[in-house]
């Protein structure tokens, strides 16, 4: 069912207005019209089913049935700090990894990203890779969305990170094929310890250089191997987000 989300301005006890692109999404491009239906999630991630009770120009109103929970958000909270590929190839990561289950994202700008940001791109980018989010989590039946970050220097991600006061694990292309921890080996270990949150890095299309790396176990992440095989910067990304998640009960 589609989904729409909402926050606490739109809805008014069992009654929610839909203005803008959901409402134009609704009326105009599924043709929605009295007594249809369709899903809204509240700031609180509950879900309520709504149906259209008036339609005007631009807007509608729905009732609202009783609010649910359901446990679909992750109970860790992973965030991917990425460093920044091509535009297609961050924008792959972000929908898969959205709808795996990452709940934050953080562009990170490297020595090796091809991809250089500023001015007023960085507020543009910045709103678009947001909107694929959206898209991605109504796709999926999330019922939180993502919140992607504005693109940072790598000194900038580092010092975020060691706020959070969280583990961080980064899968190296230095460590392949050898005998280093595995990134699978060390979500296991972490999912004994039953963390909060965990902040995945991955590089961009030619990795993190040394320094980078050096300054990342400095501030406390660990690095590991995926196996003997080089990924690509966006399936990397995906492939880190599964396994991190499945090894801390999030896909079972």
């Amino acid at each position: 069912m589609t989904r729409v989300f909402l926050d606490d301005a739109q809805i008014r006890a069992d009654s929610a207005t839909v203005t803008g692109s959901d409402a134009h999404h609704l009326l105009n491009v599924l043709r929605m019209g009295l007594g249809d239906t369709f899903t809204v999630v509240d700031e609180r991630g509950c879900e309520r089913q709504a149906t259209i009770a008036e339609v005007a120009e631009g807007r509608l109103r729905a009732d609202l049935g009783e609010p649910e929970r359901a446990r679909i958000e992750p109970a860790v909270t992973l965030t991917l700090y990425h460093g920044l590929p091509r535009a297609s190839r961050y924008e792959t990561s972000l929908r898969m990894c959205t709808e795996l289950g990452v709940s934050g994202f953080v562009p990170v700008l490297c020595a090796r990203s091809v991809v250089r940001i500023d001015g007023a791109d960085v507020q543009r980018k910045r709103d678009r890779w947001q909107r694929i989010v959206a898209e991605a989590a109504k796709q999926c039946g999330r019922t939180q969305i993502p919140r992607v970050e504005p693109p940072m220097a790598w000194g900038e991600a580092l010092a975020q990170f060691r706020t959070a006061d969280a583990p961080g694990v980064m899968p190296s292309a230095g460590l392949a094929g050898s005998d280093a921890p595995s990134l699978g080996e060390r979500a296991s270990e972490l999912a004994s310890e039953a963390p909060g949150g965990l902040a995945l890095f991955i590089g961009p299309e030619s990795g993190f250089d040394l320094a980078e790396e050096a300054a990342a176990r400095e501030a406390g992440v660990t690095l590991v191997t995926m196996g003997p095989r080089i990924l690509r910067t966006e399936t990397a990304a995906v492939v880190a987000a599964a396994i991190c998640l499945d090894r801390l009960g999030e896909l079972r």
